[in-house]
């Protein structure tokens, strides 16, 4: 179906990829695995029309293609689904599935229908006519992939499609990309959840420093076969020693429009869980904790602004980083220090040294590559740039951390080495609460999990966990049971 020969691609001095070989078969899922920074999203969007190769050539159904942008791509039938989501946040969820195919005049309700069709095929049950800023990030990936299943097309690129979907979300739209291989559709899936390349793929491919490391066929490697490869040498499973907490961090008294009026307390030291399908409150109650929406009260204190949480010892890594978490025009360095103006400056004036002091910091200790704090963060790999969001979150060295998909995007050995910088923080006295849709990310780092269901913790798992008891209670069938 596709071949990619010799692709590659500079940024002025940087080597992004080099002399990179690429096949694609048809009605086959081929999986592209690398590090945060290898270049898996960067060849994807030089196939996908964003970028041109700076050399190299691609050969898709047999003929030569050299496509001058990415209508041209999808009008020979290849889509990309991107890690960072391409929606119009105000216009509604039925103009963005049809965006760039609207007529002059548009017909709204036949558009609503037409859209009913295409939330069906992945099973999203929402108003058509809402707008996308109204849902969250889940909802808005699926919203995605719809959008992307509507232009029928024969090679299909998704970029860490699952990153913001609960394991009942993820299965469901592995079903959806089944049907699509089985109807012929060839697939490209870009992710650091090798669980979900082996459930999936039957063909991988792993680059390392913008480079082809190998291609293997699935049934015949294992996991750490491919992490060898990915980051060239062995990586341990992160495992972290729950114990009892008793000092009382921080109490919350909270609630707001989906979120049932509840109390928390957070103790010292203590990794608190947040589980839970989109939709479920998951992702609502780090925003309504952090001031940002809803009713929220810190030890009987109101939080009114998420600059007011700040003062109180409140940091927040939100689930969207482009749209939350960063100033993508900004310098690494500069978004390092967005928590932390008052103590980085002097009478109203910015202090370069501690300003720098700051950035390397969190650049060494997360490993932000490259590590250079004068880049502007638009410039880094989504993973990457997560680093940076967690970073900022961190350099305000708060009592309580809120983390909402702390690891979105984030590379498997990376993510090994955030897990560590984590669990030393804990240990010294450092309050976490983790809403995460890895399932197996919050069995590694909690010592408890809140469920979430219908806005409300429908119940509390203690660590140690049993995986299919935590997947049970999220997914609804405990209780069904």
């Amino acid at each position: 179906m596709l071949e990619m020969r010799g692709i590659g691609k500079r940024f002025g001095g940087v080597v992004a990829l080099r002399d990179v070989d690429f096949e694609l078969r048809a009605g086959e899922v081929h999986a592209l695995v690398g590090e945060n920074g290898a270049g898996k999203s960067t060849l994807m969007k030089i196939l996908s029309g964003v970028q041109p190769p700076s050399e190299g050539e691609i050969v898709f159904e047999g003929r030569p293609v050299a496509f001058r942008g990415v209508h041209e791509a999808q009008a020979a039938g290849i889509a990309m689904v991107y890690q960072e989501l391409a929606l119009v946040p105000h216009l509604s969820v039925a103009e963005n599935l049809f965006l760039g195919r609207l007529r002059p005049l548009v017909r709204h309700r036949e558009l609503v229908e037409r859209s009913g069709e295409l939330l069906a095929e992945v099973e999203l049950d929402v108003d058509p006519r809402r707008t996308v800023a109204s849902l969250p990030i889940g909802e808005q990936q699926l919203v995605e992939i719809a959008k992307a299943l509507g232009r029928r097309s024969r090679v299909l690129v998704l970029d860490e499609p699952t990153a913001a979907l609960s394991s009942q979300e993820s299965d469901r739209l592995f079903a959806i990309l089944r049907r699509l291989r089985q109807g012929g559709t060839s697939l490209v899936y870009i992710s650091h959840r090798l669980e979900e390349v082996f459930a999936l793929a039957d063909r991988v491919t792993v680059l390392r420093d913008g480079g082809r490391v190998a291609t293997h066929v699935l049934a015949e490697v294992d996991g750490e076969r491919i992490v060898r490869d990915m980051v060239g040498r062995e990586v341990a499973r992160f495992g972290r020693a729950s114990t009892r907490r008793e000092t009382v961090r921080a109490r919350f008294d909270y609630g707001g429009a989906d979120l049932a009026r509840n109390q928390l307390t957070l103790h010292e030291g203590e990794v608190t869980g947040v589980a839970g399908v989109a939709g479920s409150g998951r992702s609502r109650l780090c925003r309504t904790l952090y001031g940002a929406e809803g009713e929220a009260s810190l030890d009987d204190v109101p939080v009114r602004s998420p600059r007011a949480a700040l003062e109180r010892g409140l940091a927040y890594v939100p689930e969207d980083r482009k749209g939350e978490g960063l100033s993508l025009v900004a310098s690494v360095q500069a978004n390092l220090a967005h928590a932390v103006l008052p103590r980085l400056s002097r009478v109203g004036l910015m202090r370069p040294g501690a300003e720098r002091a700051n950035a390397m910091t969190w650049t060494r200790r997360l490993g932000i590559r490259p590590p250079d704090p004068e880049r502007e963060v638009a410039t880094l790999s989504g993973g990457n740039q997560q680093k940076v969001v967690v970073g900022k979150g961190l350099a305000a060295e708060p009592r309580v951390l809120l983390m909402d998909e702390p690891t979105r995007g984030v590379d498997v050995g990376a993510r090994t080495e955030l897990y560590e910088v984590l669990d030393d923080l804990a240990g010294r006295g450092l309050s976490l609460l983790l809403a995460s849709s890895d399932t197996d990310e919050l069995i590694q780092l909690c010592d408890r999990i809140l469920v979430f269901r219908h806005g409300a913790v429908a119940t509390i798992l203690h660590a140690p966990f049993d995986r299919e008891e935590v997947v049970a209670h999220v997914t609804g069938a405990r209780a069904v049971a």
